[in-house]
């Protein structure tokens, strides 16, 4: 890389007194250098790293600064999408004419974002699922017994 300064030589003046630019190749790519290494210390690339590294981590850091805004957005849609849907589910508190004026409840647990935790909640609301079930064949064979607590059993058979 060119060390970016402007000699004597490099800069001449025309006829009509304007500047004639004369400047190598290497100055102009070492302008361009001095110009981008801001932006490149901005994403995280140290000065000695874009300087004297390898040239390609350059193009790496700015593969993984797209990628940081990426999820940066992604990140803002869904947390817009949290605010959107405590507004809603808030909404009938805020509207007089509303019948119900009970809010819908915050969700329990988070809108799931990846594979392994869309599984973890399915497999949690099937558990929840189970057990709710579980309870309720628990109070079916309390309220079977205790008609049947009334009615006498001879012999195996029943007697009304």
């Amino acid at each position: 890389m060119g060390s970016g300064r402007v000699t004597s030589s490099d800069s001449l003046l025309s006829a009509d007194g304007k500047s004639k630019d004369n400047s190598s190749a290497d100055f102009r790519y070492g302008k361009t250098f001095e110009e981008q290494c801001s932006y490149y210390m901005s994403i995280g690339m140290s000065y000695n790293d874009y300087w004297h590294g390898d040239c390609w981590m350059a193009k790496y850091y700015r593969e993984a600064y797209q990628k940081k805004l990426e999820q940066r957005n992604n990140d803002m849609w869904l947390q817009g999408l949290y605010i959107y849907e405590a507004i809603c589910n808030a909404s009938p508190i805020l509207n007089p004419m509303s019948k119900k004026h009970e809010p819908i409840p915050y969700r329990d647990s988070p809108i799931p974002i990846t594979e392994a935790q869309s599984m973890r909640q399915k497999k949690e609301a099937e558990k929840k699922q189970m057990e709710h079930d579980k309870e309720i064949m628990k109070q079916r064979m309390i309220a079977i017994n205790e008609r049947l607590k009334g009615k006498e059993v001879d012999n195996g058979r029943r007697t009304d």
